[in-house]
């Protein structure tokens, strides 16, 4: 050393600021930061936690969260809880002492949560004997004020003079177990914003419905799997259960009746020696359909020694929600969209974001709008011959909002995935696009079990038909038609069977090229048959060359429909200033109101005006979504009677309610419309319901009759109380600019006069019409729409 050379007790310095700075790093969001404290409690082999809020959306909210496990000494205290990234959990197995459960966090920054969600964190712990060594149980209660942290020190050195500890001795009879009270919440929630974290918080567990054995009376139990593995719990572990209560109680638990609407379950099981697939259909398809079956598919594992290793199940939905309107109704659709997507969950803890509104780890939505070909599965030899590939097969591909299902891995079953830095997910490498290929081939496998069955619907159907053919060729040239007989493009003879089933078998005529060859081939050449064959041939060109150019004026009459729609958005717009203007008022009056009771009363008025205007604008997108969305005009489907109204009453579930009409429905739920484009039928059913509304007016009432006519085709009424139409002058109601409304509605708009001239116009590109006829005696109006079906005779 140099004589001028001192050596110095320097040392490293942390400034409190860290703990923002680690806080806002290590934890995402608020709902991962609430959740990090419930799994503390887990770790702390707790049976059972109590999370508890109370007014969240205003400036004193408080959480409350109390277990009843283990606790902490003073010294636990010391060298886990006040010890930032601390080794605590690393010591030993990684186990919890008393019932052995693997731990769920391995940073030792879960106390920085509190920081995140409060400014304020008060203490209280009685430990259990199993982790105190002296005859007395030493407790501790403590406060943590972390603004005077990090106002008044600037180093974590120094803070320790702004923490106040305490110790304590428990009395004989005092419960074990932690309380966290979190004070001074850092944000006030809205009524949105506090019901996604609610919801999410919720979800942090998964639900017993989605562990237990799906329901016997809606899957066939011989089928079903027994070997899912949700955690490495113990066997004498008695479980870990969580209570919401106040502003944190997530209401009503509608799995059950969300799992009624489920058509299929997959079942999937990732294990070194391989990865097994169950899929099975649900027992209202298998009476649909007696032709449905099991599928026990396998391929191997990508990478046997490390993983990952998971079990999952699956439930998946075809369509929309059935179950009509209603309060119940709507519960069950708002709890649809918070539950929809498939969650994965660790050691029985959710990992988000996987699962949430807006989230597509799968790429679902990203191949439902691109509508891949084919699907790159690697089944084994066993497996392949069982289920092929078929053509076309990602037609079916449905996206997020048709699946409600879970992920299950254990701690030792994820190891091989790296969690995020803030706990969002996992880091996406190797290991992840093996976990996310497996998952996605169960849901691509459920897929090409629909599409096969679709084929094989459609090749018995053709079967049918070409018997009916044989059976059906006149003896003589002069019986078949001409090429200018009437083939009217309406009856929709198309000869192309979608993926989805829907064919139109009204004529003996409408069989493709392929196979008239083919049945020429069966007749053979000395059968005569060849030139009139040919004929029908011809006939086909003329059909399809009407078609080509009915298909312009269809497109034509569905932007008139959406033009309607876009119209009677032009009032919403003016409803929608209006909320603006008010939310902007009611922003600049609280920010200067002094009075905290008046401010309180103007943020709720905030809130309502906010929440009105994201239903105003829901509505609207939903409708032109259902109407020019990528399955509207994709192909002709036969839909069942509910599915086809459902759309339109769920655009216009604001206007009923708002009116307390009473809306009666009489329909035929085993019976389906003929071939038309869920848009024409969205339109149509939309423009009639939206006059009736309006006709029926405040504490009206509107029936919606539908059933099958004789000859397969649709027969639909819809009748109100309110105003009536005279039926001697109805016809002019159908004439362009023609409006049976003059006065501007808020919701649905003035009259422009346009609604039933498209109604009607839709309806006789199929032989249809539509007509006011004489009401029921309760009612007022009623119009009638027709829709053929098969042609009597034919």
């Amino acid at each position: 050393m140099a004589q001028d050379e001192t050596r110095e007790a320097f040392g490293f310095s942390v400034d409190t600021h860290l703990f923002r700075e680690l806080g806002e790093l290590l934890v995402g969001r608020d709902s991962t930061a609430l959740i990090e404290l419930i799994k503390n409690a887990y770790d702390a082999d707790a049976s059972q936690v109590v999370v508890r809020g109370e007014r969240l959306r205003y400036g004193d909210g408080v959480i409350v969260v109390t277990d009843n496990g283990i606790g902490m000494t003073p010294e636990i205290f010391q060298g886990a809880f006040l010890r930032i990234a601390g080794r605590y959990k690393e010591k030993g197995s990684r186990r919890s002492p008393l019932y052995s459960r693997q731990y769920t966090g391995a940073k030792g920054v879960g106390r920085l949560s509190a920081h995140k969600l409060a400014q304020r964190l008060v203490i209280n712990s009685v430990p259990q004997r199993v982790v105190t060594r002296d005859s007395e149980r030493r407790g501790v209660r403590a406060v943590i004020d972390w603004e005077r942290v990090e106002n008044d020190y600037e180093t974590v050195e120094d803070a320790k003079k702004g923490l106040d500890v305490r110790s304590f001795i428990a009395e004989s009879g005092q419960e074990p177990g932690t309380e966290l009270r979190l004070e001074k919440m850092r944000r006030r929630w809205t009524s949105q914003a506090l019901s996604n974290f609610v919801a999410q918080v919720a979800s942090c567990r998964p639900p017993r419905e989605l562990v237990d054995e799906p329901p016997r009376n809606i899957f066939a139990p011989d089928a079903l799997s027994n070997n899912l593995v949700v955690s490495s719990q113990a066997a004498e572990d008695p479980g870990f259960q969580i209570k919401f209560e106040g502003d944190l109680n997530a209401g009503d638990d509608l799995w059950p009746q969300l799992l009624e609407q489920a058509d299929w379950l997959v079942e999937i099981f990732a294990r070194p020696e391989g990865v097994r697939f169950n899929i099975q259909p649900s027992r209202a398809q298998r009476a649909d359909r007696d032709d449905l079956r099991d599928y026990q598919l396998r391929r191997d594992h990508p990478d046997p020694e490390k993983g990952p290793f998971f079990s999952a199940r699956i439930y998946a939905r075809v369509g929309p929600l059935r179950g009509g309107i209603g309060e119940r109704a709507a519960s069950l659709q708002t709890f649809a969209r918070r539950s929809r997507g498939i969650r994965v969950y660790v050691e029985g803890f959710r990992v988000l974001p996987y699962g949430d509104g807006g989230d597509d780890w799968l790429y679902l939505d990203r191949d439902y709008s691109r509508r891949e070909r084919t699907f790159d599965i690697k089944l084994d030899s066993e497996s392949s011959q069982i289920l092929e590939p078929i053509d076309r097969e990602s037609f079916l591909i449905q996206g997020n909002d048709q699946y409600a299902g879970a992920v299950f891995m254990t701690g030792e079953g994820a190891a091989a995935l790296r969690p995020v830095v803030n706990r969002e997910g996992f880091v996406q490498d190797a290991a992840f696009d093996i976990f996310r290929e497996l998952v996605r081939n169960g849901v691509d496998l459920l897929t090409r079990v629909r599409a096969s069955h679709k084929i094989e619907s459609k090749q018995q159907r053709q079967s049918v038909r070409r018997q009916e053919l044989k059976n059906q060729i006149p003896a003589r040239s002069d019986e078949l038609p001409t090429a200018d007989a009437e083939l009217h493009p309406a009856g929709n003879q198309q000869a192309a069977v979608d993926m989805d089933g829907d064919e139109d078998l009204s004529l003996p005529i409408s069989v493709t090229r392929n196979e008239l060859r083919s049945l020429q081939d069966e007749l053979g050449p000395d059968s005569g048959a060849g030139p009139r064959l040919e004929r029908i041939e011809k006939a086909i060109d003329y059909i399809e060359e009407a078609q080509r150019g009915d298909e312009g004026r269809a497109t034509l009459q569905i932007l008139a429909g959406v033009g309607l729609q876009l119209a009677a958005f032009v009032h919403d717009i003016n409803g929608i200033l209006g909320l603006a203007q008010s939310i902007r008022s009611l922003t600049e009056a609280a920010r200067r109101e002094e009075d905290s009771a008046r401010r309180k009363s103007l943020l709720k008025d905030l809130e309502t005006a906010a929440d009105e205007l994201v239903q105003s604008l829901t509505r609207q997108s939903s409708y032109l979504v259902q109407v020019v969305g990528p399955d509207a005009r994709r192909r002709r489907r036969r839909l069942p009677y509910p599915q086809a109204i459902e759309p339109s009453l769920r655009l216009l579930a604001t206007s009923i309610s708002e009116r307390r009409i009473e809306v009666v429905q009489r329909v035929d739920p085993g019976a389906r419309t003929p071939p038309m484009f869920p848009a024409e039928i969205t339109i149509v059913m939309t423009n009639v319901l939206t006059n009736a509304i309006k006709a029926a007016g405040d504490k009206g009432r509107i029936l919606v009759w539908a059933e099958q006519g004789n000859d397969g085709g649709l027969l639909f009424r819809i009748e109100n109380t309110g105003t009536r139409v005279d039926l001697v002058t109805s016809e002019r109601w159908f004439r362009p600019f023609e409006s049976t409304t003059t006065d501007v509605d808020t919701i649905l708009g003035q009259g422009m006069g346009m609604g039933l001239p498209i109604v009607r116009r839709l309806l006789t590109e199929y032989n249809g019409s539509a007509r006011f006829v004489e009401p029921s005696p309760e009612y007022d109006t009623a119009v009638e729409i027709r829709v053929p079906g098969r042609r009597i005779g034919q």
